[in-house]
């Protein structure tokens, strides 16, 4: 985990990894296969997030598995190392709206950040709200998206930046033919809660830099297990 970085990952069957820590945190999405680690398994339609400090020694069967994950993005914020787990495929806590349904999985109140799921109905304007200006990420996990013309299919990725003049552009968005199915992130692009995330970038360098106990930006260091794998 040397980079903040929102990828796909694809593991080969029956791959193993090391035991680990998150120094900046983890959080991804089940997209094929089954993720195992010591705290369960986790097929596809699973919401996963490791927070900082958090530890695990994940595995894969004969199914592989690919997930969309996040690194090195969380504030900290002093949440504690327990994971969060979501079945947001079989959750019956979805909440039906006059565009389809959202189920809400995560939400912090110091930095403001949310995670949610989406589920948009055939031909329907993505909606807007107040959390649009902070930023959003939105990354298609079925369906599509249109978007100034330009389609958006399984697994793409779209990003706003904070800004109030964003939202006029943001409206233009609009589930395809055969609905989406959308993980939703606001919140978390905002000046004061990206000052927040333990882990920062160098913009001259590149290098990861460490928040020590004092507040003080340092030169992450990693156990070897921990530059080894990406999850």
């Amino acid at each position: 985990e040397k980079a903040r970085a929102t990828t796909i990952v694809e593991y080969k069957p029956n791959s193993k990894f090391p035991l680990h820590e998150h120094i900046g945190g983890e959080e991804f999405l089940v997209l094929k296969g089954t993720f195992k680690d010591q705290y369960g398994e986790f097929p596809k339609g699973y919401y996963v997030r490791n927070p900082i400090g958090s530890k695990h020694e994940p595995w894969v069967d004969d199914d592989g598995c690919t997930i969309m994950v996040k690194l090195l993005q969380m504030a900290d914020t002093d949440e504690g190392v327990d994971p969060l787990h979501i079945n947001y495929e079989g959750s019956k806590d979805k909440e039906k709206t006059d565009w389809g349904h959202v189920l809400e999985m995560y939400h912090n109140k110091v930095t403001g950040e949310r995670v949610s799921m989406w589920w948009v109905d055939p031909g329907t304007e993505f909606p807007t709200n107040e959390y649009c200006s902070d930023g959003e990420e939105l990354f298609i996990v079925d369906g599509s998206l249109f978007a100034d013309g330009h389609e958006y299919v399984e697994w793409g990725w779209i990003r706003f930046p904070p800004g109030k003049e964003v939202i006029t552009q943001r409206k233009g968005l609009k589930s395809g033919p055969a609905g989406a199915q959308v993980y939703r992130k606001t919140g978390h692009l905002t000046d004061s809660a990206m000052s927040m995330e333990k882990i920062q970038i160098s913009i001259e360098t590149e290098e990861v830099l460490d928040k020590n106990s004092n507040g003080r930006l340092e030169s992450a260091t990693e156990d070897d297990n921990s530059k080894k794998t990406q999850s």
